[in-house]
């Protein structure tokens, strides 16, 4: 049953929480949401259709895209989605298949565009406009290139179409290798150089966004070509880092934060039943030091109204993070602050011509206290303060004057550095304890020795160090295999093992721990009256699914989610594990009891094993010693194989057991037929298998390991069964004058199949 609840859950699906501009879009949402008394769930998953699988470290970040599965009708009332952003990796249809899958939810696409959604985006024409123009005519550009996104991105092809038509208006030429399309992120490196080594002459470079930019300046930088200096670039975005980067990165404003407040507010006009269209926000150019802005622009002359004027036009563009938090007084003082300080330095050398200073240094340390040098986008500050220097130092026509103007603008740039010092040491201080803390919690989560329920609530007693007070934990009936490319079909009701609630952590008692699909998002130990700001992570290992927490969205968590998915995960998987090795040691206790009630010696079991009618490890290692030591009298080299089944849990878990039991009578009848009477053949554990045998071949084995890989591949082609049956394997070939132990044998003939195993493809199901 649905529970009550006072407020409506409003869904955010993006495409992970870590990259800045998605941040940032979910930072404004929230803080919307705060502000009108609403409960959100970001749901981050990956990007989808995208190929995990070349590179190892991220093969299985598609288990974040199980995530968007969860969402319905029945647990969400309305739903933000960033289409675009999840879908930068394959195509609209793809996206639009997705978005089918949540029926009639209300939904407002954020900063993507698809037929028959309302939409917010962003003005993708005028900021870029005015940076291509200020390029030509402020600096005199003319052979111009752009590093662009994918054609499945709108945003990215409304780009390109203006730098098309800005070049197209002012005559200048465009040829196809002036553009290259890259994945809007900063590590297609192949992108970047491709793009340099077809354009050498390229003055000014247009990037699709900020990232793309900062992937560029690195791929400039080696080689040593310097941004500013032989190469104007252009961002989209005006993120945080535009402004750490050295050059400062000029690019298009364009607020995220506003994207996410606004469509929050259009959403839930939807849900009051009232019509809502389409937004466009509208962009700006921020002239940086990427476009040798300072040096252009400090010789120019004005009045002081227009100095103070331009000074005050700037507040904006340098405290715009600012703008969406909700400091209030502190904001407006912040303000009045700036305004006094450029106001009392302009009326001394310009109206006073007294260059009088006291008033100027005071409005300067209340300037500095208000925490200026925080928030402050500090290239345009600095570039701020030098264009007053460079236009009050063209009015001064007396020494005196030169001198008491330079000297407060030294004291001011002093002052400025001696606070961004003490910034950085505060930022310092907060690693450093944010790191100790992280070394405890991954000393700590892991100390549990049962894998009881209270375990599970052990784990959510060390998220204090990321902020959580709010926190769930949610598991599958049983563990749930999900390969890449396969839709994932959430579960109607997962099971709740332990809550944490106002920093107080509990075991959740097992006739209250099954929770419908409806109520995840809001279950019987959530308070209904208190707002909540949540975010959905899988908790998986590899290809296996346990369950997901559900927890405060902290600011912390837009660094550290994917650590803490990776730590609690590990932390699930060894409870799954001690439960599982507890439930089999109370089982073998049990078969021992029966045992010895039965009288039956266990010396005197047959060297055979149950399943398969091979011999068992006992019985292999008594015949394979003898025939090792026939051979090495008989001057005869012996060739020691280690076989391993691939794949045997996922095919007991997607088709039973009877499957993986067939499968591994098959592997030994296989083997057995291979070695015949050659031999002996073992199953030596529960997936694997030794054989010894004479060997005369010189190829180290090579032509028996292919024998073996086409047996297997002759009879998936020809059965009926609807997966594959594969092995992997490792051979040792031990000559007459090779003395090695068989037990050594085996471990080496082991490695080289972990080898090869490392490899290998998980191609379990037969490709219909």
């Amino acid at each position: 049953m649905k529970k009550k609840r006072k407020r409506p859950i409003i869904g955010f699906l993006v495409s992970g929480i870590t990259d800045e501009f998605t941040k940032n879009i979910c930072l404004g949402a929230l803080q919307e949401a705060r502000a009108l008394d609403v409960d959100m769930v970001v749901l981050p998953g990956k990007y989808l259709d995208r190929d995990f699988g070349g590179n190892r470290e991220i093969m299985y970040e598609y288990q974040h895209n199980t995530i968007f599965t969860y969402p319905g009708r029945d647990n969400l009332d309305a739903m933000l989605v960033a289409a675009d952003c999840i879908g930068c990796y394959t195509t609209h249809e793809r996206v639009e298949a997705l978005m089918r899958c949540y029926g009639d939810i209300p939904t407002v696409l954020v900063a993507s565009k698809l037929e028959g959604y309302v939409h917010v985006t962003f003005d993708n024409y005028s900021g870029i406009r005015q940076g291509m123009e200020y390029l030509i005519d402020v600096l005199g550009c003319r052979r111009f290139g752009m590093i662009g996104g994918p054609e499945s991105n709108f945003d990215a092809c409304e780009r390109r179409e203006i730098f098309m038509k800005v070049l197209a208006e002012h005559n200048l030429p465009y040829r196809p290798e002036n553009y290259e399309e890259g994945d809007l992120s900063r590590s297609c490196r192949d992108v970047f150089s491709r793009f340099l080594d077809r354009n050498p002459d390229v003055e000014a470079v247009v990037c699709v966004n900020d990232e793309t930019a900062l992937g560029f300046y690195e791929e400039l930088k080696r080689r040593d070509i310097m941004p500013g200096r032989d190469i104007c670039v252009l961002g989209y975005d005006d993120t945080i880092n535009a402004t750490k980067v050295n050059p400062s990165l000029s690019s298009v404003a364009a607020d995220p934060m506003e994207l996410g407040e606004r469509g929050l507010r259009m959403v839930l006009k939807m849900l009051e039943g009232e019509e809502v269209e389409s937004t466009v926000l509208s962009t700006r150019f921020i002239l940086r030091n990427s476009f040798r802005a300072v040096q252009e622009e400090s010789g120019q002359e004005a009045d002081a109204e227009r100095i103070v004027y331009d000074a005050d036009h700037l507040f904006d563009d340098i405290f715009y993070r600012y703008i969406h938090e909700s400091y209030g007084e502190m904001l407006d003082g912040l303000r009045d602050s700036y305004r006094n300080l450029v106001g009392e330095i302009v009326r001394q050398f310009v109206e006073e011509g007294e260059g009088r200073c006291d008033a100027a240094i005071s409005y300067l340390e209340e300037f500095l206290g208000y925490d200026a040098v925080r928030y402050a986008d500090m290239g345009i500050l600095l570039h701020t303060f030098e264009q007053i220097y460079h236009r009050l130092r063209k009015r001064q026509s007396g020494a005196d004057g030169l001198q008491k103007l330079s000297s407060l603008f030294s004291h001011i740039y002093r002052r400025i550095i001696r606070s961004m010092d003490y910034e950085s040491g505060v930022v310092l201080a907060k690693n450093m304890e944010e790191n100790y803390a992280m070394k405890i919690f991954v000393r700590d989560i892991l100390q549990f020795e049962k894998g009881g329920d209270q375990s599970y609530a052990a784990l959510l007693g060390n998220l204090k160090w990321l902020k959580i007070k709010t926190a769930f934990v949610y598991t599958f009936e049983k563990p749930m295999i999900h390969l890449n490319g396969e839709w994932f079909e959430r579960p109607s009701h997962m099971y709740l093992k332990a809550a944490l609630q106002d920093g107080r952590f509990l075991a959740v008692p097992t006739a209250r721990q099954r929770q419908g699909i409806e109520n995840l998002f809001h279950n019987s130990y959530m308070k209904t009256d208190r707002r909540y700001s949540l975010v959905l992570l899988p908790l998986y290992s590899n290809e296996v699914l346990y369950g997901v927490l559900l927890c405060d969205l902290s600011y912390p968590i837009y660094e550290n989610g994917e650590f803490l998915v990776s730590q609690m995960s590990s932390a699930v998987k060894m409870i799954y594990l001690l439960r599982t090795n507890e439930q089999i040691q109370q089982q073998l206790e049990e078969n021992l009891v029966t045992l010895r009630e039965s009288n039956i010696e266990l010396d005197t079991l047959s060297k055979s094993d149950g399943l398969t009618g091979i011999l068992n490890r006992r019985g292999f290692n008594d015949g394979a010693e003898k025939l090792l030591e026939e051979c090495r009298k008989s001057g005869h080299s012996t060739l020691v194989v280690y076989v391993d089944m691939n794949n045997l849990k996922i095919i007991n878990d997607r088709y039973g057991h009877e499957e993986g039991d067939f499968s591994i009578g098959l592997i030994a009848e296989t083997l057995k037929k291979i070695v015949g009477e050659h031999g002996v053949v073992g199953r030596i554990g529960g997936d694997e298998f030794a054989c010894l045998m004479g060997y005369w071949e010189e190829d180290g084995g090579e032509s028996f390991l292919t024998q073996i890989y086409a047996a297997f591949d002759a009879f998936n082609k020809d059965s009926d069964k609807r997966y594959n049956i594969t092995v992997s394997a490792g051979a040792v070939l031990l000559t007459p004058d090779h003395y090695l132990p068989l037990a050594d044998a085996l471990s080496e003939a082991d490695e080289r199949l972990y080898e090869v195993k490392k490899y290998r493809l998980k191609d379990v199901a037969k490709k219909e």
